[in-house]
C-alpha cells in the first residue's frame, strides 16, 4: 500500500486481487486477505496492527472486521491531528496541571 492510499481504495484492490483468485479456479480466503492488508499497511497504521495481531485471532478475522479496525484507527489518527500536540479540529490538548487549573477557575 502506497502512502497516499486510502484504505478503501487499497481493500478494493484486494477484492479485485481475491475476483481474478476466483475467476482462475482458485480462493482467497479472509485470512490470506487480512494477512496481506496487515503486512501492507503504512507505518502510521502500525500500533494498530500491532494491537489487532496481539489480541485478535488474525487466522479467523473476517476481512471486513480488520479493515473496519483499521480505519476506525486511521479515523482517530486524522481527528487527532498527531502534530505537536494540536487537534485536527484546532484545539489545544491540555496538560494534567493546566486541567486541574481550569477545572479550579
Amino acid at each position: 500500500m502506497a502512502e497516499g492510499d486510502t484504505l478503501d481504495a487499497f481493500a478494493g484492490k484486494l477484492g479485485g486481487m481475491a475476483a481474478r483468485f476466483a475467476g482462475l479456479g482458485s480462493t482467497l480466503d479472509d485470512a490470506a486477505l487480512v494477512k496481506k492488508l496487515l503486512d501492507s499497511v503504512p507505518d502510521r497504521l502500525y500500533a494498530a496492527v500491532a494491537g489487532i495481531e496481539q489480541f485478535c485471532y488474525v487466522s479467523t478475522m473476517a476481512f471486513e472486521e480488520a479493515l473496519g479496525r483499521l480505519k476506525a484507527f486511521d479515523e482517530r489518527l486524522r481527528r487527532r491531528g498527531q502534530a505537536g500536540g494540536k487537534r485536527a479540529d484546532g484545539q489545544l490538548m491540555y496538560m494534567a496541571a493546566q486541567w486541574r487549573a481550569r477545572e479550579r477557575r
